[in-house]
């Protein structure tokens, strides 16, 4: 009876590893869902230099894919769809381009968050990853400006083999490199020829070194 004891014991712990390394494969040939949480705060404190009237951010727009993909990345050349994101808030041609890529394998699925109807406040949106796209970019046009807009780009939502639980990155703000205005209401002047997606840390936003303040913090959170 003792040895049966100690027999059963032993299978207990057996099964308790294998559903233990069951479950941590099954997260990472699947996928997980986030909760991501854009906490803006664009504010006339912080940001005083001809800080707009008519504050507001466009619609969050985005994707998840893999780690080679140079979409939005600084020292690439801005595609038209993130032109026309950075210049008027359009989601267009931006998800259909997206959705190119994600048909071509680059990527899992692209999203289309809320708006933000002053610059201070939250926009909260759904997302994806799988372990072959673990890579999450989102962004949304600093309104009114000629290309500026705040973006996430290339957070990786996998660490040591696993989804992480949470994660909370800074936004950092984008030049798109497409128009030469200076300021929030700077007419249309297009940059010709165009140039690279660069940080943007200049006036009326920084001191052309760094921000003058973080103007937003991005959480992700698993469901």
């Amino acid at each position: 009876m003792r040895h049966l004891g100690i027999l059963s014991i032993i299978t207990l712990l057996f099964f308790a590893c294998t559903n233990d390394e069951d479950m941590d494969s099954n997260d990472v040939n699947g996928s997980a869902e986030y909760l991501v949480t854009f906490k803006i705060d664009w504010n006339s404190e912080d940001f005083p230099t001809n800080y707009p009237s008519n504050a507001h951010f466009s619609r969050v727009i985005g994707w998840s894919h893999d780690a080679n993909q140079s979409l939005f990345k600084i020292g690439t050349d801005a595609s038209d769809g993130i032109r026309n994101m950075a210049e008027t808030g359009g989601t267009s041609p931006l998800d259909t381009e997206l959705k190119e890529l994600i048909e071509e394998g680059n990527g899992h699925n692209y999203y289309i968050g809320s708006n933000l109807g002053s610059g201070t406040g939250e926009i909260v949106l759904r997302v994806e990853a799988t372990e072959q796209h673990s890579f999450i970019t989102l962004a949304t046009m600093i309104a009114p400006s000629p290309d500026w807009y705040i973006a996430v780009v290339d957070i990786n939502l996998m660490e040591n083999n696993s989804f992480v639980n949470q994660k909370t990155v800074e936004a950092h703000v984008y030049d798109a490199g497409t128009d030469n205005g200076i300021s929030y209401s700077s007419p249309n002047e297009t940059t010709d020829p165009q140039e690279p997606i660069t940080l943007f840390v200049d006036s009326p936003v920084g001191d052309g070194v760094q921000l003058n303040a973080t103007i937003a913090t991005v959480n992700f959170t698993k469901m």
